[in-house]
């Protein structure tokens, strides 16, 4: 009956450490950084940004200075692996408005490489 319990308890353990992978992992991370865009907030962005990609997330915010922005029905999963990254999709989308005209950007079509960095997932690319 002990043998049970202590294999109960390692099979716990192991699952509660595999779900902590990176706190909300990349697809969290794909999520903070496009709710950081549509807040237009550059501190954030670059601090979720790898440092190769840190120039053109600012570029990303900037061309969102002259609109309101916001984040509708967004939900991000892992979708698969290249290289060192981490494949990310997102649904939902990035609504825009600019003189009472509102332009919904659909999120799903695009894939963030994120990276994890120094224990922290960062977007390194979209396309």
């Amino acid at each position: 009956m002990k043998k049970l319990v202590y294999l109960f308890l390692i099979v716990v353990f192991i699952l509660v450490a595999c779900s902590r992978e990176g706190g909300r992992g990349a697809a969290g991370a794909a999520e903070d950084y496009i709710n950081a865009l549509a807040n237009k907030d550059k501190a954030l962005i670059t601090n979720l940004s790898c440092k190769e990609w840190e120039e053109s997330a600012i570029l990303e915010v900037d061309g969102l200075l002259s609109v309101e922005a916001a984040v509708s029905n967004l939900a991000c999963g892992i979708t698969g692996e290249e290289g060192d990254s981490t494949l990310v999709n997102c649904t939902g989308s990035l609504d825009l408005t600019y003189n009472d005209e509102i332009r919904a950007i659909d999120l799903s079509r695009r894939t963030y490489y994120l990276q994890e960095i120094d224990g922290q997932w960062r977007v390194c690319s979209n396309q």
